[in-house]
């Protein structure tokens, strides 16, 4: 695959996920974003929905470069159905804030749809692109279940200031298995899912064609060493 093929990839994903984050901080009211300011913070509500729609335009316009003008429309659709995929899960997301979900096959899907669809997207497109379709299933695996053990570990560092933190709770690991109360303790079981879950991601990156699982299995090795 080109170089600028790779750069238009990479690029399509990271304005959808750049758009995922300005509406996510909107909608959560987080006033912050990798240590600055969130948009809809400094320019109000109305400024960061029209900037998140603008980058959601932006990635197909930016996918659209790919020189290999066969493939577009299979890319385009599952840029698409990626992109629905992570609306959903965010959706999901908000709903259950009014009540205390208990559910962690629940918990897990919602963040495989928030979180996996867009993580998986990138290596996706890459084996498309590069001729290597049949593998894309086995990068999508590998990249929702990081997904889940990622999620669940941020979840867990953040128990304690969830805890506190005023109104409904967010869906959140420790709360989920603390409340489905089968007598284990939520943080020990929540380590433990989170370790098998980075464990399955890192061995299917690992199986991925040309080295390109290699950064995804590093990152869960490197984050399931920290538990």
């Amino acid at each position: 695959m080109a170089a600028r093929d790779a750069v238009a990839i990479a690029a399509a994903c990271e304005l959808l996920h750049n758009a995922s984050l300005i509406h996510d901080d909107l909608q959560d009211r987080d006033p912050t974003r990798r240590g600055r300011d969130a948009v809809w913070k400094i320019f109000g509500d109305d400024v960061a929905i029209c900037t998140g729609d603008l980058l959601l335009s932006a990635a197909y316009a930016a996918i659209a470069g790919f020189s290999q003008s066969a493939l577009l429309p299979e890319m385009l659709r599952l840029v698409h159905l990626r992109t629905a995929a992570a609306v959903r899960g965010q959706c999901a997301d908000i709903l259950p804030r009014s009540r205390y979900l208990d559910d962690v096959d629940t918990y897990e899907r919602i963040v495989v749809g928030k979180s996996g669809a867009l993580l998986s997207l990138p290596l996706e497109l890459a084996m498309i692109g590069s001729g290597h379709r049949h593998w894309a299933a086995v990068a999508r695996e590998s990249a929702e279940h990081f997904a889940v053990g990622y999620q669940i570990v941020d979840d867990l560092e953040d128990r304690i200031k969830d805890a506190n933190a005023a109104g409904a709770p967010s869906i959140n690991a420790f709360l989920v298995i603390a409340a489905a109360n089968d007598g284990t303790d939520a943080t020990a079981r929540g380590i433990a899912l989170a370790r098998h879950h980075l464990s399955h991601a890192a061995r299917c990156a690992q199986r991925l064609p040309l080295g390109s699982g290699a950064l995804l299995s590093e990152l869960a090795d490197a984050l399931g060493s920290q538990l």
